[in-house]
C-alpha cells in the first residue's frame, strides 16, 4: 500500500534523522561516506548562509524521515558571493525504499519550485566544482564532483527531474608517502631562481575563508622570484580541522588556479605545487586531492605530471528554468514547517 508522504522544512531536532538518511543512501551504492549529527551541526547547519527552509525532509505517515534535499544559491564565479541567477541542489539522499523514486520526485519538485520562485534561472546538481558551498571535506570529491558515477539512483532521479548531464568530472589524488617532485633541467632552473613561502590563512580576509571553509584550516603557498623579489603565483590548500570528529584531516584539498598557457609559467606552477606537497609531507599529511573537469586537458596533463591518479568519476547536472517547458506535474503546495 502506498504511503502518504509529506514534505517539510528542517527542524533543530532532525540531525539524527539526517545522519541516518545519509548513511543509508551512501551505503546503497557502496560508499563509506558518513555525515554524523555532530558534522551536520559543526560543518553545515552552522554556516552563516544556511536557511532551514532550504533543507527539506520527506516524512511518512508514521512521522519518520526517509529522504532529504538541500538546495539554495550556488556560489558565483569568484567563489565569494552567492549567485543571483544560479541555484544548486547541494545534496539529495533517500533511503532505499519501495517508494524511493516517488520520494525523490517529490523532493526535487519542491526544491525546483522554490528556486524558480526565487528568480533563479538554472540549477546545478549535486555540488559543482568551485560553486559548491556545503559538504566540503565530507562528501565524495568534497561535493565538487557532482554525482558519483556509482550513485545510479541519484543519476536516474535527476534525469527524471529534467536535469541534463553537463560537465564530466574526475577526482584526483596523490599519496604523499611516495611523492617525489618532477625533476628536469627546467625544474632545476626554477628552483634556483625562486623560493616558496607559506602563509597560514587564519586571518579570515574574505567571505570565502570565513564561511565556506570556516570548519577547515587553509594554507597558501607562494612562488617568489629572487630577482626581482616578487610573488609570481599562489596556490591554496585546505583540510578539515583535526579537532572535528568524523572527517579526514590527513587529506588536504588543492584549489587549482588557472593553468598558464605558456610552458615556462606552467613549469613554475608545477614547481610551486610540488614544493607545497613536499611541505605537507613534513606535516604528516597522507594525501592531496583535487577535483577537475574532464573537459580541461591542460589540468589533466599537469596533474599527471605530478603523479596524481584518478580515484572517482562524476557528472555535474544542470536544469534550465528558462527553456519554456511547462511542468508535467501539477503545482506543489508549499510544505508545512
Amino acid at each position: 500500500m502506498s504511503n502518504v508522504w509529506s514534505i517539510r522544512s528542517f527542524l533543530n531536532t532532525d540531525t539524527p534523522s539526517l545522519a541516518h538518511i545519509w548513511s543509508d543512501h551512501h551505503s546503497a551504492f557502496g560508499s563509506p561516506s558518513r555525515c554524523n549529527a555532530s558534522l551536520w551541526d559543526q560543518c553545515i547547519l552552522s554556516k552563516a548562509y544556511f536557511a532551514p527552509d532550504h533543507l527539506l525532509l520527506a516524512i511518512d505517515s508514521q512521522g519518520e524521515a526517509h529522504g532529504l534535499i538541500h538546495f539554495g544559491a550556488a556560489l558565483d564565479e569568484a567563489g565569494k558571493n552567492l549567485s543571483d541567477d544560479t541555484g544548486m541542489v547541494h545534496r539529495m539522499c533517500v533511503r532505499p525504499h519501495i517508494e524511493d523514486d516517488e520520494i525523490a520526485k517529490l523532493l526535487l519538485q519542491h526544491a525546483c519550485e522554490r528556486l524558480q520562485a526565487a528568480g533563479l534561472k538554472r540549477c546545478l546538481a549535486v555540488g559543482a566544482l568551485e560553486s559548491s558551498s556545503f559538504y566540503l571535506g565530507i562528501a565524495e570529491g568534497d561535493n565538487r564532483m557532482g554525482v558519483s558515477a556509482a550513485d545510479q539512483r541519484l543519476q536516474n532521479w535527476l534525469i527524471s527531474g529534467r536535469f541534463q548531464p553537463s560537465i564530466p568530472t574526475e577526482c584526483w589524488e596523490v599519496s604523499l608517502d611516495s611523492f617525489r617532485p618532477p625533476m628536469d633541467r627546467m625544474q632545476i632552473s626554477i628552483r634556483r631562481a625562486c623560493t616558496i613561502s607559506r602563509v597560514l590563512d587564519d586571518y579570515q580576509s574574505n567571505w570565502w575563508i570565513s564561511t565556506v571553509l570556516g570548519h577547515c584550516d587553509q594554507v597558501r603557498f607562494s612562488l617568489v622570484s629572487r630577482r626581482p623579489d616578487r610573488t609570481e603565483m599562489e596556490v591554496m590548500l585546505w583540510y578539515p580541522d583535526a579537532t572535528i570528529r568524523g572527517v579526514d584531516s590527513a587529506t588536504a584539498r588543492l584549489k587549482l588556479p588557472s593553468i598558464p598557457d605558456d610552458e615556462e609559467n606552467r613549469e613554475r606552477l608545477i614547481h610551486l605545487i610540488a614544493e607545497s606537497l613536499r611541505q605537507l609531507q613534513t606535516e604528516r599529511k597522507r594525501a592531496v586531492r583535487v577535483v577537475a573537469s574532464v573537459q580541461n586537458p591542460a589540468c589533466t596533463r599537469l596533474l599527471q605530471r605530478l603523479n596524481f591518479r584518478t580515484t572517482d568519476h562524476g557528472m555535474i547536472y544542470v536544469r534550465d528554468f528558462t527553456d519554456g517547458a511547462a511542468d508535467d506535474d501539477q503545482a506543489i503546495a508549499t510544505p508545512s514547517t
